[in-house]
């Protein structure tokens, strides 16, 4: 027998298990808006690119909107409440990053900045966006990846034992688990 899953109002716990992160964005006036999200998915191809989603009333899809570029950062398990703070809050109405003290790191490839606490940072281009009746789907090139040297080893890649993402999964955080294979699936 199955049970129908509640999925929330926003389907905030659809979710089954990713990375959580705050998304960097700058405005045109030189500000930075940082938005919770876990709705993000790596695609396949031999450009890399990656999906986000992002619901229309979010001033975050405003900002990518007008400049076409932004950070993805992964949070670490000591981040849960930077990721509350900026997941309840609007940065139309308040400055997440005064909020959160969190420091930046100036982009590469890109002018939104990216959050130094965060170990793994991922700058990103638009491609392409689709619109969706309440969100808009954003495609986007990765343009370069960043792991702090806690996460990474020594092939320029990312040292899983290391590795300690903030998690969501359901409507709940957690932490990354044991490694239970290597390559392929």
């Amino acid at each position: 027998m199955r049970i129908k899953v509640d999925t929330g109002a926003f389907g905030e716990y659809l979710h089954y298990g990713a990375p959580l992160t705050l998304v960097t964005v700058h405005g045109e006036d030189g500000t930075v808006n940082l938005s919770t999200n876990v709705s993000i998915t790596p695609l396949p191809g031999a450009v890399p690119r990656l999906a986000m989603g992002i619901l229309h009333v979010n001033y975050t899809n405003k900002l990518i909107k007008e400049r076409g570029e932004f950070v993805v950062n992964v949070l670490t398990d000591q981040m849960r409440s930077a990721a509350i703070v900026c997941g309840n809050t609007s940065g139309a109405d308040v400055d997440k990053l005064a909020l959160t003290e969190l420091t930046l790191l100036p982009g590469t490839y890109v002018q939104t900045p990216l959050i130094a606490e965060c170990p793994l940072n991922i700058e990103c281009r638009v491609e392409s966006v689709h619109h969706l009746p309440d969100l808009d789907l954003w495609v986007a090139e990765i343009l370069a990846v960043y792991a702090d040297e806690a996460w990474a080893n020594d092939r320029a890649g990312i040292n899983l034992k290391r590795y300690r993402p903030l998690m969501y999964a359901f409507g709940h955080t957690f932490t990354f688990g044991k490694q239970i294979g290597f390559g392929g699936l």
